[in-house]
């Protein structure tokens, strides 16, 4: 049985396909160039560089959530800005499940 929070697309890490698998559902995960990337050979590679790339992107919502307010206000209208705070919230919680999945394919492509 899978850990707490692993992806619901993927295989267990016991499923014997779960390398192949595991490398298509980070590809899906991640930004369409890493499909021309070497890193796609190496399963456990791709998957801490994606780590490190989702880690950025994440970081990145956080900055622009605390900086709305101060760099939004004065260009939209009250209501503008609350839906642009929810829907860089809901990215940002997008994007900590989907740090919490990587960790977890990592744990399993470092165990095999």
């Amino acid at each position: 049985m899978p850990p707490p929070g692993w992806p619901r697309a993927l295989v267990p890490a016991e499923h014997e396909d779960f390398e192949e698998r595991a490398v298509a559902w980070l590809l899906d995960a991640g930004p369409a160039e890493l499909r021309q990337s070497s890193l796609r050979q190496y399963p456990i590679a791709l998957a801490c560089y994606l780590r490190a790339y989702i880690g950025g992107a994440l970081e990145g919502a956080r900055l622009a959530y605390g900086q709305a307010r101060t760099d939004l206000g004065p260009h939209l209208e009250a209501q503008a800005l609350d839906a642009t705070l929810q829907a860089v919230a809901a990215e940002g919680a997008r994007l900590v499940a989907l740090q919490r999945e990587i960790d977890l394919v990592v744990e399993a492509l470092r165990r095999r």
